[in-house]
């Protein structure tokens, strides 16, 4: 995401004095524009980082690893830390519940107020200084395994994921469980323990990711249909009429593949990942650490951690249907959020093209 928007701002600093009409001639744009500019960055910036890291990530991970059958107690706000010492004894003893509690993860603003209710409205980005930090990682060692020879891009993306297995593992704990104030490199796992845990979840999330990738591409040439040449975007191939189901058929597996392959390996990923939470950390969300008695405790001779098939076993059906309901909302959420975007950019940007003045000395 974070280059995404790099690469756009910097496409954006370079055109945005100067437009092309179609016919070779440059306009500039007025003074005004570059104040727009700067005001759409600081109102979407934020939105765009929302969407990007708190509910394409963090949300999904507490949904991941939420337990169907909560405590029946209510869960203590951790703002309500003043006047602690004169509160009464009765104050912090947990509250019974009468009717089952309805699971957080459920709805999107379920787990924005229990968010807000753990570190206030900055803990939707709880752990961005680690995921930074986990991306420049993984892109400095993918870089490194792709500068060997012989070694394939893709194998390359395999393992530097697996190189940084601590930061991606100290990430999922630092979502999940209460405020800390150890840094996130204080609370990296040990390497070993957590790369033999996590080792076959990642290698089947880079494998449901890599055909996803490529799926689409092998189906194309497969079905005979024709490809656009990037190298020449001016020479367009000639479709026919069959390339309208061929493309279709090819954006329905893509999409099936999503679904069924890459958030099912990220799900078993993230569980297994939880399942190395020290048990002296507790979690904001009601969280089964023996993933219904599988997991032996390290102290007790026990690995310490969930396995690939039991992570996979232990997700209920109705833990599914719940993530895939809260992905989709998080589809609406995030097409509306870009459809209201281009309801207030395209019109700004015609106002701006519509007074901007040629350039002289242009042809």
């Amino acid at each position: 995401m974070i280059n995404h928007v790099a690469t756009l701002s910097g496409a954006i600093v370079r055109r945005a004095a100067y437009v092309d009409d179609g016919q070779g001639n440059m306009n500039q744009l007025p003074g005004w524009a570059w104040l727009v500019f700067f005001a759409d960055f600081l109102v979407f910036f934020p939105v765009f980082v929302f969407i990007g890291y708190a509910l394409s990530h963090v949300y999904p991970t507490l949904a991941m690893i939420e337990d169907p059958e909560p405590p029946a107690y209510e869960p203590v706000d951790l703002n309500d830390h003043l006047g602690s010492d004169t509160a009464p004894a009765s104050a912090h003893r947990p509250v019974k519940v009468d009717m089952e509690p309805t699971l957080v993860t459920s709805s999107l603003r379920q787990i924005n107020r229990l968010l807000c209710s753990t570190a206030g409205w900055t803990a939707n980005f709880r752990g961005i200084a680690c995921a930074l930090v986990l991306s420049v990682a993984t892109s400095a060692c993918g870089l490194i395994f792709n500068g060997i020879p012989f070694v394939p891009r893709a194998v390359g993306v395999l393992l530097a994921a697996l190189v940084t297995v601590q930061l991606s593992t100290a990430w999922t704990h630092i979502v999940i469980s209460a405020p800390s104030e150890l840094r996130f490199y204080q609370r990296l796992p040990p390497f070993r323990k957590t790369f033999e845990a996590t080792c076959v979840p990642i290698a089947a999330y880079w494998a449901a990711t890599q055909l996803v990738t490529f799926l689409p591409y092998v189906l194309s040439v497969a079905m005979g249909l024709n490809h656009w040449d990037v190298r020449n975007p001016t020479q367009v191939p000639e479709y026919h009429g069959d390339a309208i189901w061929k493309s279709l058929i090819i954006l329905i597996v893509a999409i099936a593949s999503m679904l069924f392959l890459v958030i099912p390996a990220q799900a078993v990923l993230v569980r297994v990942q939880a399942s190395l939470l020290p048990p002296d950390e507790a979690t904001i969300i009601a969280f089964d650490r023996s993933f219904g008695g599988k997991v032996e405790p390290a102290v007790v001779g026990g690995k310490g951690y969930v396995n690939f098939v039991d992570a996979w076993m232990t997700f209920s059906r109705e833990s599914w249907i719940r993530l895939y309901k809260l992905m989709g909302k998080i589809l609406m959420v995030t097409m509306a959020v870009y459809m209201a975007v281009l309801i207030i950019v395209v019109p700004e940007f015609m106002l701006m093209v519509s007074a901007s003045q040629p350039v002289e000395g242009s042809d």
